[in-house]
């Protein structure tokens, strides 16, 4: 997927803007924070060495009677010793107060971090893309629903809901989803899902609710990988495909409107996303959501200096450009599926 020229036009001039510099520099220093606080520590170890050894010196080379005693060379003296005693209670004190205050402050940075990016760098990238588009930083897409479409887990972390504000109320994600286990060395981030999870007004002839979640073989069982399964008033189907039955679970709490869903059109749909990523379906009477495992970010944020100076502005509206290709093609699929093309 390429950007226009128009587009590309747009983004150079994005990128030169006053508003657009301010809010990458305001990022870069952030994640250079813990960066500069080293550097600042070693500068002042380096000081006091210094002034430990031209101390000495000045002793040593006094005792030697090299230099003359003087009350200049007592008053220097008295002065590089007071600076040597400082420097050493100023590293004692840093390392004290870095050690019980710097994993807070550095959460605290994290979290301005993702705010300024979505706010200052990726929304306004988005807006170049789709004018009437935005991105809610205050709030997460129904936290609930969203869990009836991933495997479970015992954390959910989405970031800003970018909105195409369309007549769809096209929202989407980014979603990681993980656990915590005990293991030799202590406790370990297990993976349960990391990818976008999208979500659409439910205007289709689609009733009750119904999920279709990705499913493994292995032997003579079946896994569906931590997808949840039927819900309540529900049954699980089967379809009059092979490969859809070995590829997914459906459940649902209205059978015929279901069965009237999943036409030939849509199943085969259905089976070719089995070849890209983990694809996953669920509607209720209100809202259609689904997700695409496929262990990476769209909207990632730089969370150090490499991955700084490897942004590029072209890359990251090529990742938002294609995240909503995604969900045109599932919305096409339903449009068409529906009668309306």
């Amino acid at each position: 997927m390429d950007l226009s020229s128009e587009e590309q036009i747009k983004l150079n001039n994005l990128r030169n803007t006053a508003q657009f510099q301010h809010g990458w520099k305001a990022i870069r220093n952030i994640i250079t924070w813990r960066e500069r606080v080293k550097k600042h520590l070693i500068l002042t170890m380096l000081l006091l060495f210094l002034s430990f050894i031209i101390t000495y010196g000045l002793i040593l080379l006094t005792d030697e009677g090299i230099l003359p005693r003087s009350d200049f060379m007592n008053g220097l003296m008295k002065h590089l010793a007071r600076l040597v005693l400082f420097l050493v209670a100023f590293q004692i004190l840093s390392g004290l107060f870095y050690a019980l205050f710097g994993p807070g402050i550095e959460a605290k940075q994290r979290a301005k971090l993702r705010n300024l990016y979505e706010r200052d760098i990726l929304a306004v990238i988005l807006q170049v893309l789709y004018p009437s588009s935005e991105i809610d930083t205050e709030h997460d897409m129904s936290p609930n629903n969203v869990k009836e479409v991933v495997p479970s887990a015992e954390y959910y972390i989405q970031s800003g809901i970018l909105k195409l504000n369309d007549e769809r109320d096209l929202k989407t994600v980014d979603l990681y989803a993980y656990s915590v286990i005990k293991g030799k060395d202590g406790y370990d981030d297990v993976t349960d899902f990391l990818g976008q999870v999208y979500s659409i007004k439910n205007t289709f002839s689609l009733k009750g609710e119904l999920r279709i979640v990705p499913t493994e073989h292995f032997l003579l069982f079946e896994t569906q990988g931590g997808y949840p399964g039927t819900m309540q008033d529900g049954k699980k189907i089967d379809v009059e495909d092979i490969q859809h039955n070995e590829h997914y679970n459906i459940y649902c709490t209205d059978e015929q409107s279901t069965r009237k869903f999943l036409t030939p059109t849509v199943i085969e749909w259905f089976n070719s996303m089995t070849l890209d990523c983990k694809f996953s379906f669920y509607s209720n009477e209100a809202r259609i959501y689904f997700a695409n495992y496929n262990d990476r970010y769209s909207f990632a944020v730089p969370k150090d200096k490499k991955s700084l100076q490897a942004w590029r502005i072209e890359e990251t509206a090529i990742k938002l450009k294609y995240a909503f290709y995604f969900a045109n093609e599932v919305t096409e699929m339903l449009y068409k599926n529906e009668g309306f093309s």
